[in-house]
């Protein structure tokens, strides 16, 4: 007996002794994978800081852990505060997952109809045939922009969601197309969703937000703006552009009271916890996720965006949104698979070609698709006056046939005998197109030869028929 004890001891030794060898392993292992994408993030980000093209914060997550964040720059040169991934910053159009992650919510537990008329709900809202699936699919038919309100609010003048719906209903009494009809990407359409949510739930959209995700999900840092700038909590995070060898204002607007498609300030933590929950299923309900992971119906057709408003792959487990306002750019991606989640918030006016190239090299340092871009081709440079010049059908690996329209209503973008697009330029080179996520130039000439397009999923050229 004693033997046998004494060997048993001796087994147990051994075993603890190699246990702790093979944990010791998988922390080095650990470490030295953190180590390697450390080192892939900080090399695709040094340029950029360098050039002054960003400043902001990273954060990624991998299976609910942490294992990169970093700030860059920073947030109030003013103020002297630096940026850092606790630093709430303009999160744009990220407000939009939100405002559709609520409404859906609140359909599924029977307190919303999204077939509904909105004025069951928003009273004030002005077109009657509109209904709460149509602000959410983007195709209400309401001005697209805000700055349609210019001259209708004192520069001095708060501006509230309900402020702006009343403009419409005496200004623009009909929507610009048959709701359901067209997409055409709007913002205060989701100020409107916002509306519905707060008549349904019986809450503000802030105390909706922070009870139903932020406080659940340890988003600590996250807020609405508060209107004016004069009562601003703590010290704001203002957005710049680099010119003439000095940081320069490029800031939101002050006097915007609305919320629901922006407004919303996000660290670059709270959105990758966002993007982590969406990942491991934790965000919304079971039900909510299965009802909004597909795409709005408009008209036999649809945008790329989702009911839950994301970009996703034909699969619906790879997803990501971005937000945009001045100088504030914002990205969120997670990919379901591998429980992985990529974040960043900047407010340093990222060059538009570059932003892409950004997010898709964050994704490919966790070793997975897509990977970087190549930067090499020339575009032409394009004057208003010769955008008509772009029109014609393009043959694009991937897509197909992809036709550029030139109209009154300006430049269209249309793949196949798909819904039409908007095809917006944002500088002398690049183009943009809301509702696909599709960043686009030209090469090869005048008129151009060639059509370029990128995105998360695409990098793809095709030639002129």
């Amino acid at each position: 007996m004693s033997h046998m004890g004494g060997l048993g001891a001796c087994l147990c030794i051994l075993l603890t002794a190699g246990l702790g060898a093979c944990a010791r392993q998988q922390v080095d292992r650990a470490r030295a994978s953190e180590s390697l994408l450390a080192s892939r993030v900080d090399g695709l980000v040094a340029p950029l800081v360098a050039a002054h093209e960003f400043s902001g914060a990273i954060v990624l997550m991998r299976g609910g852990e942490t294992v990169y964040r970093r700030g860059f720059g920073m947030a109030n040169h003013e103020a002297g505060v630096a940026f850092t991934p606790d630093t709430p910053s303009d999160g744009g159009s990220l407000a939009k997952t939100f405002t559709a992650a609520g409404v859906w919510w609140l359909a599924s537990e029977g307190r919303l109809d999204l077939d509904a008329p909105v004025v069951r709900y928003v009273p004030e809202y002005p077109h009657a045939r509109t209904t709460v699936r149509h602000l959410l699919a983007h195709s209400n038919g309401l001005p697209p922009y805000y700055g349609f309100f210019d001259p209708h609010f004192a520069r001095d003048e708060v501006r509230t969601t309900v402020g702006l719906l009343r403009v419409v209903a005496r200004h623009a009494p009909e929507p610009a197309f048959e709701p359901g009809t067209m997409f055409e990407y709007s913002n205060l359409g989701f100020d409107a969703a916002a509306l519905v949510i707060e008549r349904v739930s019986g809450q503000s959209y802030d105390a909706f937000v922070k009870a139903r995700f932020l406080e659940r999900l340890g988003m600590r840092a996250t807020f609405g703006r508060p209107g004016r700038f004069a009562d601003w909590p703590g010290v704001r995070t203002r957005g710049y552009r680099w010119t003439a060898g000095s940081w320069a204002d490029n800031d939101v607007i002050d006097m915007e009271a609305f919320l629901g498609a922006s407004n919303l300030y996000f660290s670059a933590v709270d959105l990758a916890r966002w993007g982590d929950a969406n990942a491991a299923g934790t965000a919304l309900p079971a039900a909510v996720v299965e009802a909004g992971r597909t795409h709005i119906d408009i008209r036999g057709g649809h945008s790329g965006i989702t009911g839950l408003s994301w970009y996703c792959d034909a699969a619906g487990v790879r997803c990501y949104y971005t937000g945009d306002n001045n100088a504030f750019y914002s990205f969120v991606y997670w990919d379901r698979v591998n429980r992985v989640s990529v974040a960043f918030v900047s407010n340093s006016s990222i060059p538009w070609w570059k932003r892409i190239g950004l997010q898709r090299g964050l994704v490919a340092a966790f070793e997975s698709s897509p990977g970087p871009i190549d930067d090499s081709t020339r575009f032409a440079r394009l004057e208003s006056k010769t955008h008509p010049a772009l029109a014609g059908t393009y043959d694009v690996p991937t897509l197909g046939a992809v036709t550029i329209t030139a109209d009154p209503e300006g430049l269209g973008f249309r793949v196949g005998a798909s819904l039409r697009f908007a095809l917006f330029p944002v500088s002398e080179e690049v183009f943009y197109v809301p509702g696909l996520d599709y960043f686009v130039a030209f090469s090869g000439g005048h008129p151009p030869a060639t059509l370029h397009v990128r995105s998360m999923q695409l990098d793809v050229a095709g030639r002129r028929r």
